[in-house]
């Protein structure tokens, strides 16, 4: 299995810093991708998502074997414990996704970052729904739940003051082009906005708006027992702890061979190799 990652993050105008933070690890059981929308009320929830992100990152990077939903839970439950001492006013939503060779894919999520699937036709199809008051009592679409002011109160998110289960689900990792993102993704960009920024190119975006960031994880290989990752270059925000990066690759390639023949395919941005 092949997993190509990128993250597009862009800072809004509603807090001084950048409130989405997203991470990628990787173990024996496959890869795991978060996302975590600090929210812009309560105090340090930035920093409180960013410390969300590597705790999950690190605890994945050093479990051994299959992922164990239960011993997950468990430990969300012992991360939300250590954290909440730190960051009394703490709260963010999340999504997790954790894909292994076998073609399973697990999605942990609560709160309002969105899960979706790019199709061959350039469509954007949404394989989760937000945890609000406005879809709380019946399914809306989302182009119809972005404009509902009732939205931004969540029913569930990860928040310090008390723990709240998330929801689980589990289907086939089918190769195809997934996106975690956070609301300023989903709700506050066009389809064509949101192909725009995936694509690198710059969307302009007036008055006040909010962080708008998504992860895009490419699957490939699926029938391939071997695991080989490749992560964009630097960005904001991001973690990727055992995972080389663009720049660091060609650092050490260079250092080590002096470039002989390691850099020639720049397309290659980076990888690791798990059998």
């Amino acid at each position: 299995m092949r997993i190509k990652a990128n993250w597009h993050s862009r800072k809004g105008t509603k807090t001084a810093d950048n409130r989405d933070h997203a991470g990628l690890g990787t173990n024996t059981s496959g890869v795991m991708g978060i996302v975590v929308d600090g929210s812009t009320a309560g105090e340090n929830s930035g920093e409180y998502a960013e410390a969300i992100v590597r705790e999950v990152i690190d605890w994945f990077n050093g479990v051994q074997g299959a992922l164990d939903i239960d011993a997950f839970s468990k430990q969300l439950r012992g991360i939300h414990l250590d954290l909440r001492a730190r960051y009394p006013r703490g709260s963010a939503s999340f999504t997790i996704v954790h894909a292994d060779p076998r073609t399973r894919m697990t999605v942990i999520h609560a709160g309002d970052c969105l899960l979706g699937q790019i199709d061959r036709g350039d469509r954007i199809h949404w394989l989760t729904q937000p945890h609000t008051l406005a879809n709380a009592l019946k399914c809306v679409a989302l182009d119809e739940l972005s404009k509902i002011p009732a939205r931004h109160l969540l029913t569930k998110s990860f928040r310090s003051r008390e723990y709240t289960t998330p929801e689980i689900l589990e289907t086939d990792s089918l190769s195809g082009v997934y996106l975690i993102s956070t609301d300023g993704f989903w709700a506050e960009l066009s389809a064509h906005e949101q192909l725009a920024v995936i694509d690198g190119r710059e969307v302009q975006v007036n008055g006040e708006h909010d962080d708008c960031s998504v992860l895009e994880l490419t699957i490939t290989d699926n029938a391939d027992p071997q695991l080989i990752i490749h992560v964009g270059g630097a960005s904001p925000n991001f973690y990727s702890a055992h995972i080389l990066r663009l720049q660091d690759f060609h650092r050490l390639a260079a250092s080590n061979a002096k470039g002989a023949g390691l850099l020639s395919n720049r397309s290659a941005i980076a990888s690791i190799s798990r059998r």
